[in-house]
């Protein structure tokens, strides 16, 4: 398959967020559905560190702008290159994208979503994906969704997607593990800090 594909050939739902004046800050609550932001979008997967919410009745009505487990999120304004993709272990099943991003839902039949969003990690793919950037103004993406879909990469078959996209997912899991257990130990040490300085300080006057 080593050739350009058009991505438009790949792609089974695509669509904008809401417009800004659709959500208003009257309209979040404690608990709901999860409204995303660029600080959801900092890695490969979806980061679920913090949410604001809307009713599932609000949710309801941006029915374009749902974003749903499989699916990938992309920043088309503001800070550009953000893309992470929706894992099928995810806290919530669905998402309300924000104004400043769009959604995309690839045909698994054809493409491995994973390794899209690797691809567009890489040197290769911020370069194809950031081709259509505005130059003034706030940073943007151009005519987001259409000129996404008219993307040419070149992609191996999918079999090969699946076999990278597979092992570059392990590595992350391991390195994610790694970082809560390093966060874990951190809390659980800083407390014994003040103790250890309070002992060195009494060990030096008995010294003296």
């Amino acid at each position: 398959m080593n050739n350009e594909i058009l991505l438009s050939t790949l792609i089974d739902e695509i669509s904008m967020g809401p417009f800004g004046s659709d959500i208003k800050i009257d309209n979040f609550i404690n608990i709901g559905v999860p409204v995303l932001n660029g600080s959801n979008l900092t890695g490969y997967k979806l980061s679920e560190n913090s949410f604001k919410y809307v009713s599932e009745e609000k949710a309801n009505t941006f029915r374009k702008a749902i974003a749903k487990r499989g699916d990938i999120v992309i920043t088309h304004r503001g800070t550009l290159g953000q893309i992470s993709f929706i894992p099928e272990n995810s806290k919530y099943d669905k998402y309300v994208i924000s104004q400043s991003q769009f959604r995309v839902r690839f045909n698994d039949s054809k493409i491995s979503t994973a390794f899209m969003v690797y691809l567009f990690h890489s040197e290769y793919g911020q370069k194809k994906l950031l081709s259509f950037k505005n130059h003034v103004g706030v940073p943007a993406l151009a005519q987001a969704t259409t000129n996404f879909k008219r993307l040419e990469l070149i992609l191996p078959d999918l079999p090969t997607q699946q076999k990278i996209a597979s092992i570059l997912s392990t590595l992350d899991d391991k390195i994610e593990l790694n970082n809560k257990i390093n966060d874990n130990l951190f809390y659980k040490i800083t407390p014994l800090l003040p103790v250890r300085s309070l002992a060195l300080a009494k060990a030096n006057l008995v010294s003296c």
